[in-house]
């Protein structure tokens, strides 16, 4: 994957995350709830910003190994360190 694209990728579905938290806390302000709204923000969070966090750590790898794509390695080694990260939280609650 070039680096445009990922970044790009990367822009929309944080663009989508951000937009519906903001359209979640805003309610939450004002005092209105839609429930459709709190039923689809967890699924909506964790489909955009998981790809999220791994094309950037892919992309991060990437650049550091100076390659010219990010190739299935470095999203392979990204993904390798959210399951540390997960596995660290999940063993230890640090993040409860």
């Amino acid at each position: 994957m070039n680096y445009s694209t990922a970044k790009w990728l990367i822009g929309i579905l944080s663009v989508i995350a951000i937009a519906t938290t903001a359209m979640l806390f805003y309610s939450d302000h004002v005092g209105v709830t839609y429930p459709l709204l709190e039923a689809v923000y967890k699924p909506i969070i964790f489909i955009t910003l998981m790809p999220v966090l791994l094309l950037i750590i892919g992309l991060l790898i990437a650049q550091g190994k100076k390659e010219e794509k990010i190739s299935t390695k470095s999203l392979g080694r990204s993904a390798i360190v959210i399951a540390a990260l997960f596995a660290y939280r999940w063993m230890t609650g640090y993040f409860d």
